[in-house]
């Protein structure tokens, strides 16, 4: 329109014809006013965005609808487009659909797309835009009606059976992870009788053995507890910490998110350590790790912990077992422990090995010696005698079949143990 005007402007100056000065004032008044139209006929438009489900495993789809909502007709409004990160492909676009009449509200429609990532974290999704414009077709505007809504990508999650693990050591002693068929039952104690109980609670046995009045209280058993230690380092040079790559980091993260779930699922309460963190040192020369407290049924909370996992570099002194002391101090008990490590230097694992009296059973995940990129041997042989059951892991090894190898005996690295021990439900 205005390279109309401008050309007519010219020629009917050049051959003196007042009517082409006529045309050019007219293109461009029409334009203006096609300026000025779209810049104050602003759509008053709303829009509420949800997610189906709130979050996915890495691969799976989720759902986007998006409910827009305007006071007025649709028709100036041709396109819509979302913002999303890279790691979901291409934006996601599309022509708005006509809106229908709702009562009291305006108009309505619905937007509906996929969305699938092979990565994991958490993602801001939008802003929604929408391109309006004059009646005309001259001029469009783009504006954001909608802002920014979080999806969570979690690991992926693999069901492992239900198993007991043998006793490293070798003895013949099987450790079973409580699976619960029934609700905890409450386990009933007896205490003095205070005023205001009722004496439908007395409870004689024990009234008759104190020589004092004893009433039944109920009191509800705890949930067991168990830790899961998750190498989250970056190794110094030099030195042998950490995943050997990204993509066995990843693994890591999925082989932590599925014990994970596995334990919860079985009823226990789960402590997650990250050993290392980006928070400041409280004490020159140490590492910061983090401790996060799951109860049963929290497996979705675990698993937007877990998206968000990062690995940290760490200095060359680092100790991979730092927060597991504090869980351990702070549960006062023997507590199953799995470890779910890199590369790990000698001193990690006979840190390792000496944390065996506070673990049972105590299972540790290492990387195959041919994927390390130190000469520094692990003493998994250390770890063995102090009664640790461990299994080599790396970016290749199924989920599945490392847990097999810990659950059941089946490590390569240790020859010995060929024969499959029998399942415990």
């Amino acid at each position: 329109m205005l390279v109309t005007a401008t050309v007519v402007l010219l020629a009917a100056t050049a051959i003196d014809r007042r009517e082409g000065l006529y045309l050019s004032a007219f293109l461009l008044l029409l334009f203006a006013g096609s300026v000025v139209y779209v810049q104050a006929h602003k759509p008053r438009l709303s829009a509420v965005r949800s997610f189906s489900p709130s979050s996915v495993m890495v691969g799976e789809p989720a759902t986007v609808r998006t409910r827009v909502q305007s006071k007025t007709d649709l028709d100036t409004i041709a396109l819509w487009s979302e913002q999303v990160p890279f790691v979901f492909g291409r934006q996601p676009r599309g022509e708005l659909p006509q809106g229908r009449w709702v009562r009291g509200r305006g108009y309505a429609t619905d937007l509906e797309y996929e969305l699938r990532s092979g990565h994991r974290g958490r993602y801001p999704i939008g802003p929604l835009w929408v391109t309006h414009g004059d009646p005309f077709g001259l001029v469009q505007a783009e504006r954001a009606i909608a802002g920014t809504r979080e999806i969570s990508i979690t690991p992926r999650v693999t069901i492992l059976p239900n198993a007991g693990l043998r006793d490293a050591s070798g003895d013949g002693v099987r450790h079973e992870l409580n699976h619960f068929a029934v609700q905890r039952a409450d386990e009933l104690i007896a205490r003095e009788y205070r005023t205001g109980d009722s004496l439908r609670r007395v409870h004689w046995r024990q009234t008759a053995r104190r020589g004092e009045l004893m009433v039944r209280q109920e009191e509800r058993q705890g949930d067991p507890e168990a830790a899961l230690l998750l190498d989250t380092s970056i190794a110094a040079r030099g030195s042998a910490s950490g995943a050997t790559s990204e993509a066995h980091f990843e693994r890591m993260v999925e082989l932590a998110a599925s014990l994970g779930v596995h334990l919860l699922e079985a009823g226990y309460q789960v402590w997650l350590i990250e050993t290392v963190t980006d928070a400041v040192p409280t004490v020159a020369g140490t590492t910061p790790f983090t401790i996060s407290h799951f109860e049963p049924g929290a497996a979705s909370a675990l698993l937007d912990t877990l998206a968000e996992t990062r690995q940290r570099p760490v200095p060359a002194d680092y100790d991979v077992t730092a927060g597991l002391g504090p869980v351990i101090r702070r549960t006062g008990t023997v507590l199953p422990v799995f470890a779910v490590l890199g590369q790990v230097s000698p001193l990690g694992a006979r840190r390792l090995a000496g944390m065996k009296i506070n673990a049972d059973p105590a299972v540790a995940f290492f990387v195959p010696a041919e994927h390390r990129g130190s000469d520094e041997p692990i003493d998994v042989q250390s770890l063995g005698d102090a009664g640790w059951r461990t299994a080599l892991f790396s970016e290749h090894t199924p989920v599945s079949e490392a847990w097999s190898r810990a659950a059941f005996g089946t490590a390569a690295e240790q020859p010995r143990e060929r024969g499959r021990g029998r399942v415990r439900n």
